[in-house]
C-alpha cells in the first residue's frame, strides 16, 4: 500500500485541549474531534484544570514508526496516539500557529517561515480571558517567543532541552500555572545538522522523551488534587537531504505526517 497523508488536519489541536478543558471556542476556530475528546474526558472524569503540552519539534511519524521504542518514556505516561497532518508549508511558524489558533495558514496569515505576532486570537487568548494561568517554557529564539509574544502571561527561555525540563519541574511544583507550553528542538536542530536519523537526531529524540518523562512523574505527584491532560505534540517532520543533513517544508510524507500523544492524570 503505498504512503498516504494522515487524515486529521493540525489545527484540530486547540479544539481537542479546549474541549478537554470545557472551554468554547469562537466560530473560526477549527473544532475538537468528538471521539477524542469523549474518551479523554471519560478518563479525565471531568474537564481538565491542567494542561502540560510538551512540543518536541519536528520529529515525524516515520521516526515513531521506525525508532518507536525511543518514545517509550512517552508510552508509559499516556493512552492515545493520534495521527496529524502539519501545515503547508510545514514550518514551525506555520504549524504552531495553526496549533493554537485552529485556523488554516490562510487565516491566522503566517504561510511561510515568518515569526511575526499573531494579532488574531489564540488558545492563550481564550484561556487568559476565561481566568486561566498559561505559561510558555522555550528554548532561546524559540518561535514560540516571537508568535505569541505581547500576551498576558509569563515567557520563559532556556537555553536547551535540560534546562527546560528544569524551569518546567520548578512551574509544576509551584502549582500556580493551569497550562503550561514547552517547546523544544533538540532533534530539530540535530536533524537539521546530521540528518533526521542520524545517531545525534535519535539521541535528541531520547533526551526529548526522557524529559517528557520526569514532566509526567512529577504531575504524578497531584493526582487527585487536579485533573490533568497532558500532550507530546510535535508541529511537522523532517527528511533527509544532500551532504547528510535534514529539511522540511516540503509537502513530502515526511514532512507532513506527525503523531501526537494524549494522557490523562486524575
Amino acid at each position: 500500500m503505498a504512503d498516504h497523508y494522515n487524515h486529521y488536519p493540525l489545527k484540530h489541536f486547540a479544539g481537542i485541549v479546549a474541549d478537554c478543558m470545557g472551554i468554547d471556542l469562537p466560530e473560526p476556530y477549527a473544532p475538537g474531534i468528538d471521539w477524542v475528546g469523549d474518551i479523554l474526558k471519560r478518563r479525565l472524569g471531568g474537564p481538565a484544570d491542567r494542561v502540560v503540552a510538551y512540543h518536541a519539534d519536528a520529529v515525524g511519524h516515520y521516526i515513531w514508526q521506525q525508532y518507536t521504542s525511543l518514545l517509550a518514556p512517552v508510552y508509559e505516561h499516556t493512552s492515545m496516539a493520534l495521527p496529524f497532518l502539519s501545515t503547508v508549508e510545514s514550518v514551525t511558524p506555520v504549524a504552531h500557529a495553526s496549533m493554537y489558533t485552529g485556523l488554516d495558514p490562510e487565516g491566522h496569515g503566517i504561510r511561510t517561515y515568518v515569526r511575526p505576532q499573531l494579532t488574531c486570537r489564540t488558545l492563550f487568548d481564550e484561556l487568559i480571558d476565561m481566568g486561566k494561568k498559561p505559561v510558555i517554557i522555550a528554548q532561546t529564539d524559540s518561535t514560540f517567543l516571537h508568535i505569541f509574544a505581547g500576551r498576558n502571561m509569563p515567557y520563559f527561555e532556556c537555553a536547551n532541552a535540560v534546562e527546560i525540563q528544569e524551569k518546567a519541574l520548578e512551574l509544576l511544583e509551584s502549582d500556580m500555572y493551569d497550562f503550561i507550553s514547552i517547546h523544544t528542538f533538540e532533534y530539530d536542530n540535530a536533524a537539521h545538522a546530521y540528518g533526521p536519523e542520524s545517531k545525534e537526531a535519535l539521541n535528541a529524540v531520547a533526551i526529548e522523551a526522557d524529559g517528557f518523562d520526569r514532566l509526567a512523574r512529577m504531575m504524578q505527584t497531584f493526582k487527585g488534587k487536579h485533573r490533568t491532560l497532558l500532550t507530546y505534540s510535535p508541529d511537522h517532520g523532517q527528511h533527509p537531504i544532500a551532504g547528510g543533513h535534514g529539511a522540511h517544508g516540503s509537502k513530502m510524507i515526511e514532512d507532513m505526517n506527525i503523531v501526537h500523544f494524549f494522557g490523562t492524570i486524575a
